[in-house]
């Protein structure tokens, strides 16, 4: 199936600079490359905070908000 995506004009240069970069045949493979590496485990979070206690991490966050998007964050690595 051929779907026609519409995009700012930087987006398309940087998707062309990148096609040619590395030589891939096709935004196609620019998009499925780029989701790769977004979706490619990071390095272990193992350790990432020191010694801290979850409770001591989350009271040291200014708000409600950047509480619940940290939670977030962490369940992400988490599951």
């Amino acid at each position: 199936m051929v779907t026609t995506v519409q995009v700012k004009e930087e987006t398309l240069k940087a998707s062309q600079q990148i096609k040619g970069m590395k030589r891939l045949s096709s935004y196609d493979e620019v998009i499925e490359q780029h989701i790769k590496e977004a979706v490619k485990p990071g390095k272990s979070k193992y350790g990432e905070f020191g010694k801290k206690t979850l409770k001591a991490i989350l009271e040291g966050l200014r708000d409600e908000k950047d509480r619940i998007k940290f939670c977030i964050h962490l369940s992400i690595y988490i599951a």
